[in-house]
């Protein structure tokens, strides 16, 4: 019988036992137990009385399921279609790629995007979306999320008014779509002004106070690419020729992306600041002080040859951090493993320091941490009593993960576990993957509609590398 069966039969609490039990906020718990009761956390300790009804899940690691704290599920059907470009042709071949799919087709890609997710113990997930396919996506696959909508506009027409108008509407169709599916517990909304190079000076204002009236969060791309650096400083760059090619009028800042952002009003609603390379102590210090989070995608950056994040700096400023993959276009796997080791070795690589940043830091960013910058861990991100049952289960019994997982489980999940040794993802205490097996989704009817969006999709991507991609 599967463990979603056992659980599934199980009256009363259910209690899951595993080799190890890494409540994330305590040191690890050989041989723990954690008791589930209506889809809460009643109970995080040593496993001590056999007798006591149970499901052992063996030689494995039982951790607070991933938080990923940005990542653009819609993009899922352009994974390995863009490589080796530079951030800035990547960005404007991408972005006339997306003019040729449908509703339809953004929401087979978002699903598909999710069932990896769920495959690699992501229980929560921060997606920024054009469409709103992703909102489709996380209320069918069971997981946790907060959906931004996207809002663009640079130019004069349409006016910021119009475009604010435009997005009231988007809002109150998603909310409807949450409140048909009574997933307002588990799914929340956002607004994602996407970056200082696509939203005018006005609009970023107007977004925060719309953002502050709704109790909504946003997410905004900050200080990302040396294009966008130099647009913002200097003037200059292919931004600014993309700019001038389009008659698009611009008054160069002449100071940091983020102080730019910060000059607009853009910080002045809860704000997820993703990527933040090209920051220094200045920056990193207005972030802590305006209480804006951090989105850390290392392989992603590294990648699109944007630069690295100074984290040590961000960290010493006190800015809450946490882990994101961003879209499998500029990443190519949803893993959140990978996430941890590239954050690992590339702040020990920046500093020259090994001590940097320990396993131990990087499942906190994975985990708690993700969830600090998203305002939810009163409720997620680590293994406490009266949390939400989040839980992801890997397997340690890898001839990769030997001996290390014997007496040192952090530095076998961090330095040596990938996503295909997660056994279990639960939401809410329920069982939604388990060894390749999906409880909300049917993958195997989702698999042909999205190779056939892709083949379509691919031909159009030849052209436009064609065009721009140099």
């Amino acid at each position: 019988m599967s463990v979603a069966d056992r659980i599934r039969h199980t009256e009363g609490p259910v209690r899951l036992r595993a080799k190890w039990v890494l409540p994330i906020d305590m040191p690890p718990i050989e041989n723990g137990e954690v008791v589930i009761e209506d889809g809460r956390i009643t109970h995080v300790g040593k496993a001590i009385s056999p007798r006591e009804p149970h499901i052992d899940l063996g030689l494995s690691a039982m951790l607070p399921g991933f938080v990923n704290v940005h990542a653009h599920l819609e993009y899922t059907v352009m994974r390995g279609l863009l490589e080796d470009l530079a951030f800035f042709p990547w960005i404007r071949i991408l972005t006339a790629l997306k003019a040729r799919l449908s509703l339809d087709d953004w929401i087979a890609s978002a699903t598909m995007g999710a069932a990896e997710m769920l495959s690699a113990g992501i229980t929560t997930v921060a997606d920024a979306c054009d469409a709103g396919a992703s909102l489709a996506a996380l209320l069918v696959s069971g997981q946790r999320g907060i959906v931004y909508r996207e809002v663009f506009g640079i130019e004069r027409e349409p006016s910021p008014e119009n475009v604010l108008a435009v997005l009231k509407r988007k809002i109150v169709s998603m909310e409807e779509q949450i409140e048909r599916h009574h997933a307002d517990e588990r799914i929340s909304l956002g607004i994602s002004p996407h970056a200082p190079y696509t939203v005018s000076r006005e609009l970023f204002g107007m977004l925060s106070e719309y953002a502050n009236r709704k109790g909504l969060r946003q997410c905004i791309h900050v200080a990302e690419s040396p294009a966008e650096n130099e647009l913002i400083r200097h003037g200059t760059g292919p931004f600014a020729e993309m700019f001038e090619a389009r008659a698009i009028h611009w008054d160069v800042p002449g100071v940091s992306p983020t102080q730019y952002i910060a000059q607009c009003g853009g910080f002045d609603a809860p704000t997820l600041a993703v990527h933040t390379i090209h920051v220094d102590e200045a920056d990193a210090e207005l972030l802590a002080a305006k209480n804006v989070a951090v989105a850390h995608c290392p392989k992603s950056n590294g990648k699109l040859g944007s630069g690295f994040a100074p984290l040590r700096t961000l960290l010493k400023a006190g800015v809450a951090v946490g882990l994101g993959t961003d879209s499998v276009a500029s990443n190519n796997t949803s893993d959140m493993f990978e996430e941890m080791r590239s954050a690992v070795f590339i702040a020990r690589s920046r500093e020259q320091k090994p001590d940097v940043l320990s396993a131990r830091d990087a499942l906190h960013m994975a985990t708690l941490g993700g969830a600090k910058a998203l305002g939810m861990d009163s409720e997620i991100g680590s293994l406490r009593a009266g949390k939400r049952a989040d839980i992801c289960v890997v397997r340690l019994d890898g001839l990769h993960l030997t001996p290390t997982a014997d007496d040192n489980p952090q530095a076998a999940l961090v330095y040596a576990a990938r996503a295909s040794d997660v056994a279990l993802t639960l939401v809410d205490g329920r069982v939604l993957y388990e060894t390749g097996h999906y409880t909300m989704l049917d993958i195997a009817r989702l698999r042909p509609s999205v190779a056939h969006i892709r083949t379509r999709l691919s031909s159009e991507a030849q052209k436009e590398i064609a065009r721009f991609g140099t």
